[in-house]
């Protein structure tokens, strides 16, 4: 344990989220290293708060109605702290609001930023965030911008209907995939974002998810593992997938420059679709802690705390005899079973050996057992009490 690690412990460490296996994944990567964080917990995206709050990790939690009262307990609790808390943001609510309030928090946080109010809700728009990233080299698929109601004028069907910021709106329940435009019209019906972005549907062989962090400004990036799934479904995001070092190359430039142009420090998440000729189509980036996270830290590299560590650092430093050298697994077990078994489109003794075999679950660990149990209790109660 070098000095750096030594001092990251006389820091208090923040997790902002919802109640979701994400800020659980932090959670737990934080409290794996003898980190016990503060966790603010919001309702505006999920009501339920019956998993984070079991973790054995917490030193502290509030659990608070939306992100502004949130905001307000952690300014008024810990923004005259003698060292700057760690203050990790895991949905894009929490980022959003970080992000309008950057002038107040510079001094007071360490947080995911751009360096300046509003670069990081600004490349949170799809469009945006596409525009730059063909600038970047990047090949993205055609798209337009729409109002709700509205039909596209350029791009023939099947479309895929996106909210145009996640934040606003349906988030990914906006997300449909339409073949005719009877099929819309009826999609709107029921699709609460104003903005969205339409685009092309190209139907997907795969995905390749590359998440990582960075420190100064997007000119130190590590990106230890590169995501790809072994189940995919059509306009859904894989549950089971596998994790292998990542090469540098032409891809990583391409979103290493993306980083630098958006000057960001933080944990992040690039998204591309791999199509049926193999070839890549940026989708978006996610400038937050992201769901996969908690596989890395099973893979050697511990993202909350490299990201911290490295920030006190000024640069990035990784232990390799620590990380894994060769590929492994990893899990959603609960939405993997809703989107797989019980839709038939995988067998309930095929599910449970892929379940035994897989290397990292994101609901499941020994050593902290007791928000899974919440987590089934509440549901059984839940439909008990339909």
């Amino acid at each position: 344990m070098d000095i750096f690690d030594h001092e990251l412990r006389k820091h208090k460490f923040i997790v902002f989220g919802f109640d979701h296996y994400n800020t659980l994944g932090v959670v737990r990567s934080l409290g794996e290293k003898g980190i016990s964080p503060i966790v603010v917990l919001h309702l505006t995206h999920l009501k339920e708060h019956c998993l984070v709050p079991n973790s054995r990790y917490l030193s502290k939690i509030y659990i608070v109605d939306d992100v502004n009262e949130g905001y307000r307990i952690i300014m008024k609790e810990y923004s005259s702290e003698d060292r700057k808390p760690f203050l990790i943001s895991c949905d894009d609510y929490v980022e959003m609001c970080l992000d309008s309030h950057y002038e107040d928090l510079k001094d007071k946080f360490y947080f995911f930023d751009g360096g300046q109010t509003g670069i990081i809700s600004r490349y949170m728009d799809k469009y945006e965030i596409s525009q730059l990233a063909v600038k970047c080299g990047c090949k993205v698929p055609k798209t337009e911008i729409v109002k709700r109601g509205q039909l596209p004028k350029s791009l023939k069907y099947p479309i895929i209907t996106k909210a145009k910021v996640s934040a606003i709106g349906g988030w990914k329940e906006d997300v449909r995939i339409c073949y005719s435009e009877k099929e819309l019209s009826e999609a709107y019906k029921t699709i609460l974002s104003e903005d969205l972005l339409v685009e092309e549907y190209i139907e997907k062989k795969n995905e390749l998810c590359l998440d990582g962090f960075c420190v100064n400004h997007g000119e130190d990036v590590c990106i230890p593992f590169q995501t790809t799934y072994l189940r995919v479904a059509p306009g859904k995001y894989g549950n089971y997938m596998e994790l292998t070092p990542f090469t540098k190359g032409k891809v990583y430039n391409q979103v290493c420059e993306i980083l630098n142009k958006s000057s960001f420090n933080g944990i992040f998440s690039v998204e591309f679709l791999i199509d049926s000729k193999d070839e890549l189509y940026f989708l978006e980036v996610n400038f937050r802690n992201s769901t996969w996270s908690y596989a890395f830290t099973y893979g050697g590299v511990n993202m909350p705390y490299e990201w911290a560590k490295a920030t006190l650092k000024g640069a990035i430093s990784i232990n390799e005899n620590m990380v894994r050298k060769e590929p492994f697994t990893a899990m959603v077990e609960v939405r993997d079973f809703k989107d797989f078994v019980l839709t038939g489109n995988v067998s309930f003794l095929k599910w449970i050996r892929d379940l035994i075999k897989t290397d990292c679950l994101y609901y499941w660990n020994k050593r902290d057992i007791k928000p899974v149990f919440s987590r089934v209790l509440h549901v059984i109660l839940r439909k008990l009490n339909k």
